[in-house]
């Protein structure tokens, strides 16, 4: 059977590019090795060795005159990187701590993660664990609104909730999830992981991802204080295909072959 010289064409370049494309790579945000002046609103972090500059920046918005001191010594000033979680693990783990005394259920505060413009195929396969939603009847941790936000700058992506603990629900569907705190979890300890739920987005490339921190409905109507750890972030870079030098060259010999056999077929 013979082959066009045209489709020819396609398919190899189709392969060099498939086989010279970078493969994408885990980059961890962890909250034991950055730091995070207490009570600041947003910090820029390099988490990534392979892209220069910042490569993330977490900002926490919304009605923020409600944060609080942290719960653990020194008591700083929240959002604070703290030990006040243990999240199931051996030992207190290192995380985002946001403690908050909200005056009715209709205040929240809102984090959002954005991902520098240098990767500019966006970021995918993230994935975030909260601790200690839960719920002690005056006050019900709520987590609403998560979603991301694709590279495109319009399209929300929803996410794929999971590990959750006993003192966790969750309810709706796609953009419309809501994690509520159903019982009390332990700060530390046994029985600490009880409060955690795991927020993952796929393989759609994403530019950021939001949630909403607030207090549900299970709740009296003035909630007292409460709070929230924002565990490590885990994301993939999405890769953006180069063509390697030696594959290119032999993409090129073997084009040139082929197009001088194509040229010295006899007309029939």
């Amino acid at each position: 059977m013979e082959v066009h010289p045209h489709r020819l064409f396609v398919t190899l370049v189709a392969f060099t590019l498939w086989a010279s494309s970078d493969t994408s790579r885990a980059v961890v945000l962890d909250w034991s090795t950055v730091t995070w002046p207490a009570g600041s609103l947003n910090n820029s972090y390099h988490v990534d060795p392979s892209v220069p500059g910042n490569n993330l920046t977490v900002d926490v918005s919304g009605n923020t005159s409600q944060l609080l001191p942290s719960f653990s010594p020194p008591n700083a000033q929240t959002p604070v990187v703290s030990q006040t979680f243990q999240g199931g693990f051996g030992s207190p783990q290192n995380s985002l701590e946001l403690r908050v005394d909200f005056s009715n259920q209709s205040q929240f505060v809102t984090v959002t993660i954005s991902f520098a413009a240098s990767y500019t195929s966006g970021v995918n396969n993230l994935s975030l664990t909260l601790f200690d939603i839960d719920n002690q009847g005056t006050y019900q941790d709520e987590i609403r609104s998560i979603t991301a936000l694709s590279t495109d700058g319009v399209t929300q992506i929803a996410p794929t909730i999971s590990g959750l603990g006993s003192a966790v629900s969750l309810t709706g569907v796609g953009l419309n999830q809501t994690l509520d705190g159903i019982a009390n979890c332990p700060d530390t300890g046994a029985g600490s992981g009880d409060g955690n739920a795991t927020i993952t987005f796929g393989a759609t490339p994403i530019q950021s991802i939001t949630f909403t921190y607030g207090s549900g409905s299970a709740t009296q109507a003035d909630p007292t204080t409460q709070k929230i750890g924002i565990y490590n972030l885990i994301y993939s870079v999405v890769p953006i295909p180069e063509i390697n030098p030696t594959l290119a060259s032999a993409l090129v010999c073997l084009l040139a072959a082929t197009f001088a056999h194509v040229r010295r077929r006899p007309v029939k």
